[in-house]
């Protein structure tokens, strides 16, 4: 009897976050690329933790992280007018771009910007996507009545990839902070507009003062702005009695996970209101 043989392969997609993102198989280090102005030159260092050796593609996709009506993050990867003014990918190239990595090594990926003939200076990205999967890709296999599985995990990691030329310049406008009390949480939403022209890529901080300025709760996350966008970040406050308070929401441009010379710097911004705890 002839046997029926299913192939499954699962894709699962991470964004990195962490400085370096351990996972079963690979580690990438740094999460982003930053190609240099003048040389063109970026370098992305992944290593093979696993004790297979993993197939790695690295690819290129435009896109920026923007926002839903709630203020969550949200990939934006169809906005065209962006593509045609800020896009590298038709210009950059990965070196190598597909390769097998050993058990336990690592390799310096080489990521190259070729400048188009008059380009303009100005702050140009894309995401970086690296996918890999194991060189023997059969996780799983069962038989029964003739029937065959076999499942197959692809991983795909993607990172910002981000070309600065000449001097730019970033900045934020705080338009609009709404804070809504969700029974233990106060959620805040603040409506951001970007100043200059390079994205702008640093920290958000929210903390909520007493009548004497006394610092009741606090939180931070990390913030991007690249257009006009929403932001969300969730305070805390069951330990918070009822009462009147200032709420405290800044920015600036300092990440854990980025070295400050990758950073467009600009000046710290923040705006107060006075929020009611019930």
């Amino acid at each position: 009897m002839n046997k029926l043989r299913f192939s499954i392969t699962l894709i699962v997609i991470l964004v990195l976050s962490n400085f370096t993102v351990l996972l079963a198989q690979l580690a990438i280090s740094p999460p982003y690329v930053s190609v240099d102005g003048k040389s063109g030159v970026g370098n992305i260092y992944i290593t093979n933790n696993s004790a297979q050796p993993q197939e790695v593609e690295i690819s290129f996709a435009f896109g920026y992280p923007g926002s839903d009506a709630e203020g969550n993050l949200v990939m934006n990867y169809t906005d065209s007018i962006a593509f045609k003014l800020f896009a590298i990918d038709p210009i950059v190239r990965a070196f190598p771009r597909t390769f097998i990595l050993p058990a336990n090594q690592q390799r310096t990926i080489r990521v190259q910007i070729k400048p188009t003939p008059g380009m303009k200076d100005g702050y140009y990205f894309t995401r970086a996507k690296i996918l890999a999967k194991p060189q023997t890709t059969e996780v799983a296999k069962t038989t029964v009545e003739g029937i065959s599985t076999k499942i197959s995990f692809n991983f795909e990691q993607v990172i910002p990839a981000f070309y600065k030329r000449g001097k730019v310049t970033t900045g934020l406008k705080i338009e609009k902070i709404d804070a809504t009390q969700k029974d233990s949480l106060l959620v805040i939403k603040t409506q951001l507009d970007r100043l200059g022209d390079a994205p702008f890529i640093g920290t958000m901080h929210a903390k909520l003062m007493d009548a004497k300025g006394k610092v009741v709760a606090n939180t931070q996350t990390s913030a991007t702005a690249y257009f006009k966008v929403l932001r969300r970040i969730d305070l805390a406050i069951a330990r918070v009695a009822p009462g009147t308070y200032k709420l405290e929401v800044s920015f600036e441009t300092k990440r854990s996970d980025m070295a400050a010379s990758d950073l467009v710097q600009a000046q710290p911004v923040k705006e107060t209101v006075d929020v009611v705890i019930k």
